[in-house]
């Protein structure tokens, strides 16, 4: 899977929980775009991991719920794109039935998967639902944030961008036609909502990836 999730091996569930998502991933029968795989979920976990370690936060809440934040999934075009966290949240606990440590915090792990969609507006109420929250917005950042954006829009057919006036200075913003519009209308304002001091000095590098692409992008196209 090219990344070491060594980190996590500390969690007894771990093993046993990735196992029943794989399997749950296994059986959908939408084919999911590839910045909404089980790298992702993995990778959003990593994360929720290392946050939780700094700001002092149950793991077994913060990082189960990170693996599982997109349980249910469809295109971001999807008119039920805003409530899939919603839709997760009513899933997980069912992956998590039997599993040491997380069966008695299944609820706590539902609230954070519920509250962590940028696009569903959820309000993040426990320090373990600000950091999944953090975990996934760190990931639609930097160099991965970069070739996720491409790819979601590719995926249900969006542009790169509006040939004729790429940078919207004469027209509104539309991420769903023009994958670069997304930049402007989410991802140069994540960086400033993050909820932990762990995950804002993260997104710090991140957001330079951003910009410079950006500048890099405007100075090509001249």
């Amino acid at each position: 899977m090219g990344m070491d999730l060594s980190s996590l091996a500390i969690y007894l569930w771990f093993e046993p929980l990735l196992t029943r998502f794989q399997a749950h991933l296994n059986a959908e029968t939408l084919c999911r775009d590839s910045a909404h795989d089980l790298s992702h979920s993995l990778r959003v976990a990593r994360l929720a991991h290392r946050i939780c370690g700094a700001e002092g936060a149950d793991g077994d809440v913060a990082v189960a719920a990170a693996l599982l934040h997109d349980l249910v999934w469809v295109p971001k075009n999807h008119e039920d794109s805003p409530r899939t966290a919603e839709m997760s949240a009513e899933k997980a606990p069912g992956l998590c039935a039997g599993l040491p440590k997380l069966d008695e915090k299944s609820v706590r792990i539902a609230e954070c998967i519920g509250t962590h969609s940028f696009s569903g507006g959820g309000v993040a109420a426990s320090l373990e639902a600000r950091i999944v929250q953090d975990a996934d917005r760190l990931e639609a950042l930097g160099a991965i944030g970069l070739a996720r954006v491409f790819a979601t829009g590719a995926s249900f057919g969006a542009a790169l961008w509006h040939s004729g006036d790429p940078w919207a200075q004469a027209r509104e913003l539309d991420d769903k036609a023009f994958s670069l519009d997304h930049f402007e209308k989410k991802l140069l304002k994540l960086a400033a909502g993050m909820n932990t001091a762990a995950a804002r000095e993260l997104a710090v590098s991140r957001q330079q990836v951003l910009l410079g692409y950006l500048a890099a992008l405007k100075d090509e196209l001249g």
